[in-house]
């Protein structure tokens, strides 16, 4: 897959600071899809993700916070157990979200 193709990545965050929290949050709000608390979905190169997350950098703690992102396989049907944050059925970009069924 070549460097400029934009793919899905699942960016997942720990944040040990509540005030560094907020400033993640509001970080990662402006470029992603939130999904869970500290879950987003990001459709990104390999560079801008790279850029995103040297944002991020800059506004944790490495000792204390961790930051990751995850590529995910493009076509995928991803299945929530539990109480997920978009409603069932949701499509974004390529990905179909559903809880499931009790």
């Amino acid at each position: 897959m070549p460097a400029s193709s934009r793919v899905p990545w699942l960016v997942c965050y720990d944040i040990a600071d509540p005030r560094r929290l907020h400033r993640v949050w509001r970080s990662v709000s402006k470029w992603a899809t939130p999904f869970q608390y500290s879950v987003w979905k990001h459709s990104a190169t390999r560079k801008d993700l790279a850029e995103c997350l040297a944002r991020m950098d800059d506004l944790i703690d490495s000792r204390y916070d961790d930051v990751r992102a995850y590529g995910l396989l493009t076509g995928g049907q991803h299945v929530v157990y539990g109480e997920g944050r978009l409603p069932k059925g949701v499509l974004v970009d390529d990905l179909v979200f559903n809880n499931r069924e009790n």
